[in-house]
């Protein structure tokens, strides 16, 4: 069940409304689990969509300046990296181990057994 007060307090960060829209999202895929959502859970929730807004700002960064840009200092000429497209890469990897931490990752949910009906289990060993 939604924690109403935890969500209100996870909106005061998170402005965008894509990344609202993912918090809503991935609090549904929780609920519908075993166990439903806990207040834990919703938490870590948050910090995904609070990464979902980062991510946002460093692709409107990345759009807005490239890679990289050349600078110049007097008469000498270097190139200056943009440190947007590695943060976005370090948000992506944390984005992706809260939702397997979350069990929403074909990796992080359990799998049941499946009968395959080969009767290989009546073979001697």
């Amino acid at each position: 069940m939604i924690n109403e007060e935890l969500r209100e307090s996870c909106f005061g960060r998170v402005t965008d409304e894509k990344a609202r829209r993912v918090y809503d999202l991935i609090c549904d895929a929780c609920e519908t689990r075993e166990n439903g959502m806990t207040d834990a859970d919703q938490m870590l929730v948050g910090d995904y969509a609070y990464a979902e807004q980062i991510k946002q700002m460093l692709q409107d960064d990345i759009a807005e300046r490239g890679l990289g840009q050349e600078r110049s200092n007097g008469r000498q000429r270097y190139w200056q990296e943009n440190k947007s497209p590695s943060q976005f890469r370090a948000y992506c990897e944390q984005q992706r181990k809260i939702l397997a931490e979350l069990r929403l990752t074909p990796a992080g949910r359990k799998a049941e057994k499946v009968d395959l009906g080969d009767d290989f289990d009546d073979f001697p060993d």
